[in-house]
């Protein structure tokens, strides 16, 4: 029988060594044979991991991208688009057609991290320096901090849902929060903060126990988006019917019309099966004569309810640059349903910018390409543990798209069943598409309680290893020897609740306009910056020993490499007008030119390729002059 070596070969099959003596190869990986770990750049955490350790296979990791993607954001994320003005299949297609764009930045990312064993923070080091790698380290990890709040808020929610089953004056706790800058009642916080904690005791843990977790909660949430999906086709009387009622959403409940001195308002609500609105009483305000909006409890709860009409008139106020009409909504026959509804008037209406295809679904399409574009860059957390470049590539090929794509439209299907079966939903803007508020429409305790425990199970394993990782990786970055994985962890944690998520997905515009398409322009320059580096500048070869090494090849000025962070720059320069138009819009509205504003909507892309041809433009020029001296 013929001996094996370490790495279960045959002694003729030894790893060759390279010709600096300090890695070797097999099969196209390559390890360190010095031992860095006393480099004030590395820790245990940030170390290559050996060629031995590296075990995850096309399925292991397939089934990260279904742990991952198969989480309440992913089923929202259609309603999202939806809101934007798409319909079910516009925004199932810039879903799928997103997810395949990103792939190929993931997949480009991912194979330096499993040729060399690398995680993100340690390979950007060849772009930015072994000190100006902190830099994007800390801006991916702060993206995370929000997603990582994001689905903190959404478990916790559903974890609320469950205990006001239970505790029905939960929604009465330290009330006085709601109306303060919180924003949220005493016991959303408390159940967010509990959700939270259960996070932080995982990181503690270790990062074994995320690959457990994975693997429990990701099969367990499938099987609920699949019971969902099934109920939905019941409940229509099959799928083409329960897609009908999709054309709802692109209509809204109330809308106005300035004509002369007078709003006409027309107010649309949901119908019965009886051909008649589920709406029988209704009262109405002018809520403001400026674009600031007061309480809309305070401003409804002084008018008298009356019989329901579609259609009435309003004056226009006097000196008004804009007039927001409320509506609140009742039934006689459901005595808890009720809905408020929001429409305003501009004094000077501005049309569209530009064709459907550059205003609508470019954007959408920016957006879903956002959704991913944090772990196109850490991607190689994780791939640095893959067996093979070909296992990686699989992997995701097979575990993103598809699967994000089927959950999205799982959401589509079981929202718009939730309009058949559910008579008290009054009108589309309170159709369900949180499952959360889905599940907790079925009124059966039981079935709340299991569907909001697995709900904020796989939340919690999705939000950890989506979340926590990078972050983690990146603050440790920042101080090798003094932050650990854990305490990178905790430092998420804390971000994670001072930027109060619950606000960011306070509306579509905000999730979409200024969360996912903001961010996005700081993401795509990072990777124009880091594909250019590699493929382009490097030719796919770096000195896995040199990147933990700070007199090393990658120390540049003071360990600055002021090529890329200026290409970042750049790329990221063009989208800032935008952006400010999108988050104060009072302000920069009117001052912003509308090419900026156009601009911003393709942020992720045109950061993207500005900061690769920059870069790489810049980079092997710089590197000939250095050679030819």
């Amino acid at each position: 029988m013929t001996d094996r070596n370490e790495y279960g070969l045959a002694p003729d099959k030894e790893p060759v060594n390279q010709a600096n003596g300090t890695e070797r190869v097999l099969h196209g990986m390559h390890e360190l044979t010095v031992d860095v770990s006393a480099s004030p750049l590395a820790n245990k955490d940030i170390l290559p991991v050996p060629i031995k350790e590296r075990t995850w296979n096309t399925w292991n990791i397939a089934s990260l991208w279904v742990g991952i993607s198969v989480c309440i954001p992913t089923y929202m994320l259609a309603a999202s688009l939806m809101k934007t003005g798409l319909n079910w299949g516009q925004a199932i297609w810039a879903i799928l057609l997103g997810n395949a764009i990103v792939l190929i930045p993931m997949c480009l990312n991912a194979f330096p991290g499993t040729k060399y064993g690398i995680p993100f923070p340690v390979l950007i080091r060849s772009s930015f320096g072994t000190r100006g790698a902190q830099i994007p380290s800390v801006l991916r990890g702060l993206v995370a901090c929000g997603w990582f709040g994001i689905q903190v808020w959404i478990g916790g929610f559903a974890i609320y849902t469950l205990a006001l089953i239970f505790l029905p004056n939960l929604n009465n706790l330290w009330p006085g929060l709601k109306s303060s800058f919180i924003g949220i009642n005493g016991g959303e916080l408390l159940c967010f903060l509990f959700f939270w904690a259960l996070h932080m005791i995982i990181v503690l843990r270790g990062v074994e126990s995320i690959k457990w977790f994975e693997s429990l909660a990701a099969p367990a949430l499938i099987l609920v988006g699949v019971a969902l999906f099934v109920w939905a086709i019941n409940m229509g009387d099959g799928l083409a019917s329960v897609l009908k009622h999709s054309k709802l959403f692109l209509q809204p409940t109330i809308s106005l019309k300035k004509v002369g001195t007078t709003i006409e308002v027309k107010v649309d609500p949901l119908r019965g099966e009886d051909g008649f609105y589920r709406a029988e009483r209704m009262r109405a305000v002018v809520l403001s004569g400026r674009r600031a909006q007061p309480e809309v409890e305070k401003t409804l709860t002084s008018e008298d309810w009356q019989s329901f009409k579609s259609e009435f008139k309003i004056d226009w106020m006097e000196d008004a640059d804009c007039v927001t009409i409320g509506v609140e909504l009742g039934s006689n026959r459901y005595k808890e349903a009720s809905s408020i509804v929001f429409a305003t008037a501009e004094r000077e209406e501005e049309g569209p910018a530009g064709p459907w295809l550059l205003i609508a679904f470019i954007p959408a399409l920016t957006a879903m390409v956002g959704y991913w574009a944090t772990l196109s860059l850490n991607i190689p957390d994780f791939t640095r543990y893959a067996k093979s470049q070909k296992d990686q590539i699989l992997g995701q090929a097979i575990g993103l798209p598809a699967t994000m794509t089927l959950y999205a439209f799982v959401g589509v299907v079981a929202t718009c069943a939730a309009l058949i079966a559910f008579p008290n939903i009054l009108t589309q803007e309170d159709a369900p598409w949180d499952p959360v508020a889905l599940l907790a429409n079925f009124k059966i305790p039981w079935m709340v309680v299991l569907s909001m425990a697995v709900l904020a199970i796989a939340t919690l394993t999705t939000n950890i290893a989506a979340n926590v990782v990078a972050p983690a990786n990146g603050f440790s970055n920042l101080a090798p020897r003094k932050i650990s994985f854990r305490m990178g962890g905790l430092i998420t944690g804390i971000v994670g609740i001072v930027m109060m998520p619950w606000k960011l997905l306070a509306t579509a515009g905000k999730f979409i306009f200024i969360w996912l398409i903001g961010y996005s322009a700081l993401m795509g320059g990072v990777a124009g910056v880091m594909i250019a580096d590699f493929y382009i500048v490097r030719r796919r070869k770096l000195n896995l020993a040199g990147l933990y090494q700070e007199d090393g090849p990658y120390k540049f000025t003071a360990g600055f490499n002021w090529v890329g962070i200026i290409a970042f720059i750049l790329g990221v320069l063009p989208n800032i007008p935008g952006f400010l138009t999108e988050i104060a819009p009072q302000t920069f509205a009117h001052i912003v030119p509308v090419f900026w504003k156009t601009f911003y909507l393709y942020a992720w892309f045109s950061s993207f390729f500005i900061s690769l041809a920059v870069y790489a433009v810049w980079m092997s020029a710089k590197l000939r002059r250095k050679k030819n001296k």
